[in-house]
């Protein structure tokens, strides 16, 4: 009997609900304790207690290299690069503005976050909330990757492997910020929960389903005959 699976293009197109959980939970469990002034927060100031990480050696290399997957410049670059590219290969003008209009709303909401809770980096010595000029709530770099690196997949159409790879390095990304003593701890969770939510939307609402494969399927069994099923 010949397999169907009704709207088989677009299933993939839908983000793991536990991910987009997790990105939610990270999120408002970030934000409630930092404005809160709760355990969180504590924990951050006691990361940085001792003092900002040494600037020298491997640890330090390792960590820069990786950060580099939170600059805005390269994957956003890579982000519109590979939505025109995908936009091309279909001939369509409405995939090349969706994802547009998603990459100026990404750098939007992140910055808009920043700008709102206007929050001192770890570089100053003090943590504090509304300083007008500083932007380490969230984090830029965690954000940009974990939001930018799952897009590039998606719209690529990578396999499942690669995608894993694009949320892992979002991840390390996160990690990073930390590790260089760029952002408090809750600056990256915040930013890596920011970033997942708007890389779930973007499933959703920019990335392309597989149309013309799931065509053939409905149009293969819209032609069987009861010998083709037996």
């Amino acid at each position: 009997m010949r397999a169907h699976r009704p709207g088989g293009g677009r299933a993939d197109r839908r983000p793991p609900r536990a991910l987009a959980a997790a990105a939610a939970l990270a999120t408002a469990a970030a934000v409630l304790d930092v404005l809160a002034d709760g355990p969180l927060r504590h924990l951050d100031q006691w990361v940085f207690s001792g003092g900002l990480p040494p600037r020298t050696g491997a640890w330090h290399w390792t960590w820069r290299t990786i950060v580099n997957g939170g600059q805005y410049w390269i994957v956003g670059s890579l982000a519109g690069i590979t939505a025109v590219t995908a936009a091309w290969r279909r001939r369509s003008v409405p995939l090349l503005l969706r994802a547009g209009v998603w990459l100026a709303c990404t750098e939007l909401v992140v910055r808009a976050a920043q700008v709102l809770f206007a929050r001192t980096a770890p570089l100053y010595g003090a943590d504090e909330m509304f300083a007008a000029g500083h932007l380490s709530f969230p984090s830029g770099h965690a954000a940009n990757a974990a939001a930018c690196l799952p897009f590039i997949a998606a719209m690529a159409g990578a396999p499942r492997r690669w995608t894993i790879a694009a949320h892992t390095l979002a991840a390390l990304v996160a990690v990073a910020v930390v590790a260089l003593g760029y952002h408090w701890p809750t600056d990256a969770l915040a930013g890596w929960g920011i970033g997942t939510l708007l890389a779930c939307a973007a499933r959703v609402l920019v990335v392309p389903g597989e149309p013309a494969r799931d065509g053939r399927r409905r149009a293969g069994a819209a032609t069987a005959t009861p010998a083709d099923d037996a």
